[in-house]
């Protein structure tokens, strides 16, 4: 890795971040009209990339967006990663619909997406318990009746303004339900929660998204002869949960210690928790560190 600046796949070409331009008709600018994926790797390889790329490819087909080729993204990712030379990264692939030389919701024939990959250093995988995080139950609810709660969209206000109210609050994040007053997910994570001795978490159907590391847990939960359920949480049920975590590909696992300023628990991570939390990243330096 050097001192130059990074550089951001636009479109074709590398440029450095502080000169990449995109159109201001862009319709992920104007309407949130795109997709998008974040993805943690090692040098020039990606955790799960062949997941991450089918989960855009299904977030574009609920949105109607022709994204390019696999093997484009794919190539444009990994390429990236090797231009910018950290040792750990996070890479965020954003696939807009595009410029629109119009106006309104209606797509004109033609347009070609935008596609940007930028890669940010990261720290990697730690050794450590990560700290324990408080939630705060949102007023915002997630729609769990809308196809967007099943894409990974541009349009995240309802997590900014939920995290803001959270934040506010004095705690980490927020927890939110759905419309029918289930359990849904927090702003940019899956949650699990740990009910005599059963690890349950909130099913898509409830407007949680499929989340890579919420598949990473339970494929591991599930080697580990661990109970595994997915069905409808109460807010009741959280506060009452002897363990619950987060799950995102960046913090991986992330114990929950309080909602509402209760305990959860005995307010720290618990071994269940643990374990997973190491487990899991065993995984990611496991597939990142082959050749």
């Amino acid at each position: 890795m050097t001192d130059a600046a990074p550089l951001l796949y636009v479109n074709g070409s590398f440029v450095p971040e502080g000169e990449a331009r995109l159109s201001a008709l862009d319709r992920g600018f104007t309407l949130a009209d795109g997709v998008f994926e974040t993805m943690v790797a090692q040098r020039d390889r990606v955790f799960r990339l062949r997941e991450h790329m089918a989960r855009m490819r299904q977030s574009a087909s609920i949105l109607g967006l022709h994204l390019p080729p696999a093997r484009t993204l794919t190539e444009a990712v990994i390429e990236t990663l090797r231009r910018n030379a950290y040792p750990w990264g996070v890479v965020r692939a954003t696939v807009s619909r595009g410029p629109d030389p119009g106006r309104g919701l209606d797509i004109p024939r033609g347009l070609a997406p935008t596609v940007l990959v930028r890669v940010t250093p990261w720290a990697g995988p730690s050794a450590d318990l990560p700290p324990g995080r408080a939630l705060a139950l949102s007023t915002v609810r997630r729609n769990e009746t809308s196809p967007l709660s099943q894409a990974k969209s541009l349009a995240y206000s309802d997590g900014v303004v939920a995290r803001q109210e959270a934040r506010r609050r004095g705690a980490d994040d927020a927890l939110l339900l759905n419309t029918r007053g289930f359990v849904a997910c927090a702003t940019s994570s899956n949650l699990f929660v740990a009910l005599d001795g059963v690890l349950i978490t909130p099913p898509v159907e409830d407007g949680a998204l499929a989340g890579i590391a919420r598949r990473t847990v339970m494929e591991e939960a599930l080697r580990l002869g661990m109970v595994l359920r997915e069905r409808s949480l109460t807010v009741e049920e959280v506060a009452l949960a002897e363990e619950a975590f987060l799950t995102n590909v960046v913090t991986g696992p992330a114990p929950v210690v309080s909602l509402d300023g209760r305990g959860i628990g005995l307010g720290g991570p618990g071994p269940l928790t643990e374990r997973l939390i190491r487990v899991y990243w065993e995984r990611v330096r496991r597939q990142l560190g082959r050749a």
